[in-house]
């Protein structure tokens, strides 16, 4: 059986942009992919969902800008160049997005869907890469295997037709009118789906809830992501690990606040709503309140609900509940068994700064890790700032050298490392003292 240089576990945005940008090296490479084409969140594909970073952080430019699977060529490709220059905004949808992945997807001839890995094992000198139909041979893996809906424990036994989780949204059904739908979470997803019931004309009664204490934004302004360059994720991903965890935690509004310009919106329409006088009937906003337990009664549903400043409980009842609590790397069964003499850190894998795992013992070659290291590279790996840049990381691992060089270091003033750790002592501790006062 041929032995492949690398092949890639999962056809999402990250493992699609590997794949273009190693076309043009001398790698063999083959991706696979359970499902029967590409798509990204189908359930989310909302009208008025809008991609919240610059469509310029695609599968190849910031390290490749003239490579023929940029944006900016799809563009020129489909005749929409000028058009798009023209619009108010340099950003884009997130269904204009996932054709655009699509796009890529079609010219490139190392993917296979329908191809749903099972195993993935040390053997001899290679990983053995078992399917459905099939089984591969490849020196290097890279998983790429996505995200699951993260939601309570005790909701999971519930979902069905009207309970569900917001990646689910549109292939549940749209609510009725003379429904009263709960949505859970006050970040992008549940924003974007409480504008989509909203501006429908058939709209139903929305209570939406966050254990947030507001609505709040996510911080994209310019210094601040600085924080999504290459330099930054280098020196993030030298400090200890409680340093790191602290940062994530500070940050965490640079990456899961909703849009500006979609709260923004939102207060409009509400706004207009409360001068028609059909607000207060028909919208209701808790903040500070968490999801406690849900119970059928009468083909409805019993929410609890608790408030997480004074602990108070109310219950309220619902015909629809959806769930936009969020999402968690999948960890499926041949991941936790190839991960089984990986270096541990706080029970997650050791990454180098090429995303590969340290491994207690001789491996046949690397494992790459795609969107399973947030504490160890930042924020950056869960969400597509630097998918062009790790992937580069990656591919020059495998190549020995550098194919794709790095030209990103013209930041303001950036710190070092030592500068870094030294900033991030400073700020826990400020952030200790005013706790205690």
């Amino acid at each position: 059986m041929d032995t492949l240089d690398v092949i890639g576990v999962g056809i999402g945005p990250f493992n699609l942009s590997l794949a273009a940008l190693i076309e043009p090296t001398p790698l063999r490479a083959l991706f696979l992919e359970k499902r029967g084409a590409f798509c990204w969140h189908p359930g989310l594909a909302l009208p008025n969902s809008r991609l919240q970073v610059s469509p310029f952080k695609d599968c190849v430019t910031l390290v490749d800008p003239t490579s023929p699977y940029s944006f900016l060529n799809y563009l020129a490709v489909n005749g929409r160049l000028y058009n798009f220059i023209n619009k108010r905004n340099a950003s884009t949808s997130r269904r204009e997005f996932t054709d655009y992945y699509r796009w890529v997807a079609r010219q490139l001839g190392t993917l296979r869907f329908h191809e749903e890995v099972l195993d993935v094992a040390a053997f001899r000198d290679a990983y053995r890469v078992s399917t459905g139909t099939t089984t591969y041979l490849a020196r290097a893996v890279v998983i790429a295997v996505g995200v699951e809906p993260k939601m309570p424990r005790f909701a999971k036994p519930l979902i069905c037709d009207t309970v569900y989780h917001a990646a689910d949204y549109l292939e549940r059904g749209l609510p009725r009118t003379d429904e009263h739908v709960l949505v859970v979470g006050g970040g992008q997803s549940g924003a974007e789906i409480v504008e989509h019931m909203l501006i429908r004309p058939d709209t139903p009664r929305i209570t939406w809830v966050t254990s947030r204490s507001n609505l709040f934004a996510m911080d994209d302004t310019s210094f601040v992501n600085e924080a999504y360059i290459p330099g930054y994720s280098r020196r993030f991903h030298a400090l200890p690990l409680a340093h790191r965890r602290a940062i994530i935690a500070r940050e965490k509004l640079t990456s899961d606040g909703i849009s500006a310009e979609l709260c923004n919106r939102l207060y409009d329409i509400l706004y207009e709503r409360d001068v028609e006088g059909a607000l207060s009937e028909s919208f209701h906003l808790l903040c500070n309140v968490t999801l406690k337990h849900i119970t059928l009664l009468n083909k409805r549903w019993r929410v609890d609900l608790t408030g997480l400043t004074r602990q108070q409980h109310r219950s309220i009842v619902v015909d629809r509940i959806v769930l936009a609590t969020g999402f968690r790397p999948r960890t499926p069964l041949f991941l936790q068994s190839l991960l089984g003499s990986a270096h541990m850190e706080n029970n997650l894998p050791v990454l180098g700064a090429d995303y590969a795992v340290s491994f207690t013992q001789k491996m046949p070659g690397p494992v790459y890790l795609q969107n399973q290291s947030r504490l160890q590279h930042g924020l950056q790996s869960a969400n597509l700032s630097l998918v062009a840049y790790r992937n580069s990381l990656i591919i020059n691992s495998l190549l020995g050298q550098p194919f794709y060089l790095d030209q990103s270091e013209h930041g303001y003033d950036s710190p070092d490392h030592a500068e870094l750790n030294v900033v991030s002592e400073a700020m826990t501790s400020a952030e200790n003292m005013s706790a205690i006062t």
